[in-house]
């Protein structure tokens, strides 16, 4: 009986599922992968920005056919850096990186 509620329960809600956009990226978040935050602005800029307000590493981001889109400039040159998204959650998102990692990302204050 608890397995029939449980599958209808998952039914009605697969029903409501909201359209995952941009704005659901946009604040500040760590990363598994790094000590120092990363900031997703609505203006499509993010930035890896120490509490001083040094400013580490920059660059681009857009929400595009289920992946996040990073570019960034190394050595003169545009790189592109395409992470598909597994789980976008109110106070988290999980990316799978080139090398199959999964990076969580939670959402900082």
């Amino acid at each position: 009986m608890l397995g029939i509620l449980f599958g209808l329960c998952c039914l009605a809600f697969d029903g409501c599922k909201k359209t995952i956009s941009e704005h659901d990226f946009v604040g500040k978040w760590q990363s598994s992968r790094a000590v120092t935050p990363i900031h997703l602005a609505a203006t499509g800029e993010w930035e890896i920005r120490q509490d001083d307000g040094t400013v580490l590493q920059y660059g681009l981001w857009r929400y595009e056919e289920k992946q996040i889109i990073w570019n960034v400039m190394q050595a003169g040159r545009l790189v592109s850096d395409r992470n598909p998204v597994l789980l976008v959650a109110p106070m988290q998102f999980h990316l799978k990186e080139a090398d199959g990692a999964v990076t969580v990302f939670r959402r900082l204050p």
